[in-house]
């Protein structure tokens, strides 16, 4: 049989594998730091092991233009041409959407150390917002890399496939191989024979991360979000599921009983105000009291010696909607989801200010510099009973002095204008935004050297010196000395150790609690406990001493005090001691006999320092599957 009128097939084929060898090329070389230590030249053979996922993806885009070609031909000769030309929109239409994909996984990558997935696409309903985290040169190298890379690629395809998609010499005949190129096809998206479709797992060769994602195909692994998202299926199971009842009530322990844990001397019955401050990216590995780089935040490290200081929290997620859901409404971040982006989920969460607000007549405020319609932030935040709401909208176009909106000083002065208008007593929260993206925020340059290293210190400098200036101007506000202030990162940072979102540095965040109303015997503690986000909301009830809100109206969220008090008088017991966080890549574990990152793709365990042991690996798997368990009965 002559092969010519088939040529169609073979060289789209050809093709599209090229365009995926040239991105995964240029992915490969611009990470190069990425690259393992151990054996640095492993990474290459992400080519090869790509081939199941690139044929997958392969088999996707070649469905439509297959079934415009076998329409051509069956409609005739006539009509070649016409096809022709609208196989050739088609593929200019793929190629361009192609090229923005491939090239975006690169600066996703850059940020996150995860491939482009649906909650990144998901920030693009904000477009305005995904441009403020690019300086303008890089906004402006962006584009021009995504036009130069689609006038390039449609070059290349109209060099190497031509404009006549249907040969003069194709007969009507021809239309008999329809099902032969569809089975193909098939086999191909689904990865061969077997009983299950392929996965991202097919793909996964190396104990190195990097490697791993270098031989994911960008484009099938964005699609495969997309259908993952409103899936159903609990896709974090146990390998025991019938543990899952031993373990559930020490894993889900909210410690609820406050009697000896209230940090705060209370001021004859009247309600303890609450300011939530969220800030931005500030990591432990800049507060000195956490082993960070010294000299940094001396104005949180004045909080840490008049407040109490958990040495040994980490961020439940890794990006600030996850952060805002963990820290107001005690809910732990999801590894493939954000449930503030699932309205009908997130609506049904209780909150701090929420319920302050019904249980004990608080009322409430949330501050924040920039774009309030970022992964929901309003709506979800009107659905918490929360009001005002300011966002940058509410800043005057001079105020807005980064991409990102109004800086910090500016903001924070705003908070404490906002915070002394409420009633009391109040529950407030401020987010900050200077210590994100492009690094944008008018400070000092204290450290001179030019790295992103030296950057993102002078703007974690810069963001502890409006947090100093804050506390002057509330410290003179008649509602000061009866509030209750808790400081927390809304997530860690790969800056400035430029370590990815995996390892435990990265996720390890100062947590303050610091109030005038602080009893003297707990001014200056440190409290070894490992706890996260999700845990301050029942540790903040706690101290307020609400008995109208029980912090069981939170039940993944854990009284850090009373579970303080608790291994004080049973050091022996380990098994509620633990942190948890998560990204796309996997779960991490931090206990005080090590730390552990569970890899979805490997099924593997990474260690670092300590090995996590055994108990504690059964003990996170057996944690994330009640958390998704109830995520997805919501």
């Amino acid at each position: 049989m002559h092969l010519k009128p088939f040529r169609f097939f073979i060289r789209l084929c050809l093709f599209w594998l090229a365009f995926f060898a040239a991105f995964r090329l240029w992915f490969v070389l611009w990470f190069y730091k990425e690259w393992s230590p151990q054996q640095p030249l492993s990474v290459w053979k992400s080519f090869w092991y790509a081939l199941p996922l690139d044929l997958s993806m392969l088999g996707y885009l070649m469905a439509i233009p297959a079934i415009l070609w076998f329409l051509g031909v069956l409609l005739g000769a006539k009509t070649y041409n016409f096809f022709s030309k609208i196989i050739l929109g088609v593929q200019f239409i793929l190629i361009g959407a192609a090229v923005l994909v491939f090239g975006s996984n690169i600066f996703i990558f850059e940020e996150w150390h995860t491939p482009l997935n649906n909650r990144a696409v998901a920030y693009i309903a904000t477009p305005q917002a995904l441009l403020n985290s690019m300086s303008w040169g890089f906004q402006i190298a962006s584009i021009v890399l995504i036009i130069g890379g689609i006038g390039l690629f449609v070059r290349v395809y109209k060099k190497w496939m031509g404009t006549a998609a249907i040969e003069p010499t194709t007969r009507r005949w021809h239309i008999l191989f329809f099902p032969f190129i569809l089975g193909l096809l098939v086999i191909a998206i689904r990865g061969g024979f077997g009983v299950m479709a392929i996965n991202e797992s097919a793909v996964y060769y190396s104990n190195h991360p990097f490697n791993n994602h270098a031989a994911t195909n960008v484009g099938w692994y964005l699609g495969h979000s997309f259908l993952e998202i409103r899936s159903t299926q609990h896709r974090y199971k146990t390998d025991n599921e019938n543990s899952l009842a031993e373990l559930r009530p020490q894993l889900l322990r909210t410690f609820a009983d406050t009697s000896g844990t209230t940090i705060l001397a209370q001021k004859d019955g009247t309600p303890t105000n609450v300011v939530i401050i969220l800030m931005e990216s500030m990591t432990a590995q800049v507060i000195e009291e956490l082993d960070g780089e010294k000299g940094v935040c001396p104005n949180l490290s004045h909080l840490i010696q008049e407040g109490v200081l958990m040495t040994h929290c980490y961020s439940s997620g890794y990006r600030t909607d996850q952060g805002l859901i963990s820290v107001l409404a005690g809910y732990p971040a999801q590894p493939d989801q954000s449930i503030i982006v699932q309205i009908e989920k997130a609506a049904g969460l209780n909150s701090v200010p929420k319920l302050l607000k019904e249980k004990a007549g608080y009322s409430s405020a949330l501050i924040y510099g920039s774009e309030l319609t970022f992964a929901n932030f309003k709506v979800w935040s009107s659905y918490q009973k929360i009001d005002p709401i300011i966002g940058i909208d509410d800043f005057t176009k001079a105020e807005r002095t980064q991409h990102w909106g109004a800086d910090d000083r500016i903001a924070l002065q705003r908070a404490a204008q906002e915070i002394s208008k409420l009633q009391q007593p109040f529950c407030a929260t401020a987010l900050t935004l200077s210590l994100h993206p492009p690094f944008d925020a008018p400070c000092t340059q204290k450290w001179t050297g030019g790295t992103t290293h030296d950057i993102f210190l002078n703007h974690a400098a810069f963001t502890d010196d409006a947090l100093g200036a804050f506390f002057e101007t509330a410290s003179k506000q008649p509602w000061f000395n009866n509030t209750l202030f808790v400081l927390v990162a809304d997530h860690g940072s790969s800056w400035p150790s430029n370590l990815g979102p995996d390892h435990p540095v990265t996720r390890r965040i100062p947590l303050i609690f610091y109030s005038p109303l602080l009893k003297k015997e707990w001014r200056g503690a440190k409290l070894p406990v490992f706890c996260s986000h999700h845990d301050i909301p029942a540790s903040v009830l706690a101290c307020l001493a609400q008995k109208t809100v029980p912090a069981t109206e939170f039940p993944f969220s854990r009284n850090i005090f009373a579970m303080q008090n608790w291994f004080e008088q049973h050091p022996a017991d380990k098994s509620h001691n633990f942190s948890y966080y998560t990204n796309e890549n996997g779960l991490g574990w931090a206990t005080p006999e090590g730390n552990g990152f569970y890899w979805f793709g490997t099924k593997q365990w990474q260690f670092y320092g300590d090995t996590l042991p055994v108990t504690g690996q059964k003990d996170a798997r057996a944690y994330l599957h009640l958390l998704y368990e109830d995520f997805l009965q919501k």
